[in-house]
């Protein structure tokens, strides 16, 4: 599927932002968190948003939002 609407530069900025916002995070490896995080991405770049610091402020936000949600009220 991304292959299919992204150039190799795009998909690559993609893997990188989502390695950056996952490393060093206790639940950058947990597979739920990581999707969160990966779509978010994909969505930004959908957009026509593709430059590295974009996706990384998606995934960011995404991963803001992830903890929100799984914070007790």
């Amino acid at each position: 599927m991304i292959s299919e609407h992204f150039d190799t530069r795009t998909r690559i900025n993609m893997k990188l932002a989502l390695d950056r916002v996952c490393r060093n995070r206790p639940d950058g490896e947990v597979h739920g968190f990581r999707r969160s995080v990966a779509e978010n991405i994909i969505r930004c770049a959908l957009a026509g948003r593709t430059g590295i610091g974009q996706l990384v402020d998606a995934g960011e936000r995404a991963m803001i939002t992830t903890r929100a949600e799984q914070e007790p009220a």
